[in-house]
């Protein structure tokens, strides 16, 4: 005798009713819609999912998405460009991290015992911080100084970072993971490097990929500053032969596309660098060797462009050009020169708060522009995140168990001087294409401070 079947349980059955009410509208749209839509929203699926399944493989495709994306300007929010007008800026990467961040939550819904968001120094100053943007952009917002769309894209844009470090720091938490997506950065800083040497016998000034007509080299040679410091530590002390030469052929191939990007400011920031290095590195006498050498190699080999460059920053033209001593500056430093003085009239107006975020109009220096839309308290909260940023590096290079993440706070140490020198006439700690590796690298930094010393193999037996 046969037993009946048993009715399905009313659990499965809304389960079942839930996916058709799902699949349907799904279908529909596939149907109707060009074939370029579905196929992205598989994509972007696919990708959540597997962020889902594997967060290393999300964090690694975002590394890639860094500075070999494409972007998308939203129109026009603010006074006119890019550099002039405040257009707000997609690029794919943002989606991407859309994605991952989606993939990460479910996750976190799925591993509870994985926690939300890990204790570090930074979390405090990255939250005041945050706080004064918001509220002074809000501010900005009531007294008609800042347009509602595009001053809060751009705080959305600041927190996307904050949201690299946090994703980054709870999902490092051993050191293969660590290596992993280290690597991972210095892979996509080689493939920057090589399309750099591309572009150079082309006869334009590098930059990177997908930066539109006029490109950004400023934005590239700040970024290759910051990895040129990171790789030169890493061939100066990490424990593994292989890391520390193929480090040391990426500073190597890395400083003639910065020298050509024509930046003034990250040769400046380069600079910054190469000296805390000389000031902090146990094998300061080799990294002194090998920069001589590499500046001799520079000076012989110096194409007409880059001797041009220096000597135009001296050259006045007209009336208006800023004199400072003895010395005559040219149009494009002298109004940013005058910019500065216009950016303390404006705090002097707003001083609590500022104007906003995007409230004042573009400022092309970091630390001017921080004091004029933020205010005091911005500027006070901006200045506590850049000391508690310092204090983990050197807190890594001086403590950690393992060499290598002692070598990645030396490295960070110095990429971090020489932002900071880069940041005196650009908005570095603005610019997305800088800012999301190097959150991550402070993610990185921020995680190895919890790691075990590595483990020594036993000691050889003689019979």
């Amino acid at each position: 005798m046969h037993a009946l079947p048993r009715p399905a349980p009313p659990v499965l059955l809304l389960k079942m009713l839930g996916a058709l009410l799902l699949l349907v509208p799904m279908a529909l749209f596939i149907a109707r819609a060009p074939l370029r839509e579905p196929l992205l929203l598989a994509a972007g699926i696919v990708l959540a999912g597997l962020t889902a399944w594997n967060v290393e493989a999300g964090l690694i495709l975002l590394i890639a998405s860094m500075l070999l994306s494409p972007e998308l300007p939203l129109g026009a929010m603010g006074r006119g460009g890019l550099d002039v007008s405040r257009d707000v800026i997609l690029r794919t990467e943002d989606v991407v991290l859309l994605l991952v961040g989606l993939g990460w939550l479910a996750r976190m819904a799925i591993h509870k015992d994985l926690g939300a968001v890990r204790g570090t120094r930074l979390n405090a100053a990255i939250a005041l911080y945050v706080t004064c943007c918001l509220v002074s952009t809000l501010v900005g917002i009531g007294a008609g100084r800042v347009r509602p769309v595009a001053g809060l894209c751009f705080v959305a844009k600041y927190v996307e970072y904050f949201f690299i470090f946090f994703m980054t720091l709870n999902y490092v938490r051993t050191p293969e993971r660590l290596r992993r997506l280290l690597t991972a950065l210095l892979v996509t800083c080689a493939a920057i490097t090589a399309y750099g040497w591309w572009q150079i016998p082309k006869g334009v000034r590098p930059s990177a990929p997908f930066e539109g007509a006029q490109g950004e080299p400023n934005t590239l040679g700040g970024y290759l500053a910051l990895m040129i410091a990171l790789a030169l530590a890493l061939a100066l002390h990490a424990p593994s032969p292989r890391w520390r030469r193929a480090c040391g052929l990426l500073a190597a191939t890395a400083l003639p596309v910065l020298a050509m990007t024509l930046s003034r400011s990250s040769w400046l920031a380069l600079g910054a660098a190469l000296l805390v290095l000389l000031l902090l590195s146990p094998r300061r006498r080799l990294l002194l060797g090998a920069a001589v050498a590499g500046a001799a190699l520079l000076l012989l080999t110096l194409p007409a462009k880059v001797e041009q460059r220096v000597g135009y920053t001296f050259t006045p033209e007209g009336r208006d050009a800023v004199q400072i001593g003895r010395l005559h500056l040219d149009p494009s430093s002298s109004a940013r020169v005058r910019s500065w003085g216009a950016a303390l009239e404006g705090f002097e107006r707003h001083p609590l708060t500022g104007y906003g975020v995007t409230g004042y109009g573009f400022l092309d220096a970091q630390y001017f522009r921080i004091l004029v839309e933020l205010g005091a308290f911005g500027a006070l909260s901006f200045g506590a995140l850049l000391y508690g940023c310092a204090r983990l590096f050197l807190e890594v290079r001086r403590n950690a168990p393992d060499p290598l993440h002692r070598a990645l706070g030396l490295g960070l140490a110095a990429g971090f001087a020489a932002l900071l020198v880069h940041a005196i006439g650009t908005n570095t700690f603005l610019l997305i294409r800088i800012m999301e590796p190097f959150w991550m690298l402070c993610a990185l930094a921020a995680a190895s401070r919890g790691m075990p010393a590595p483990l020594e193999p036993p000691p050889l037996r003689v019979a």
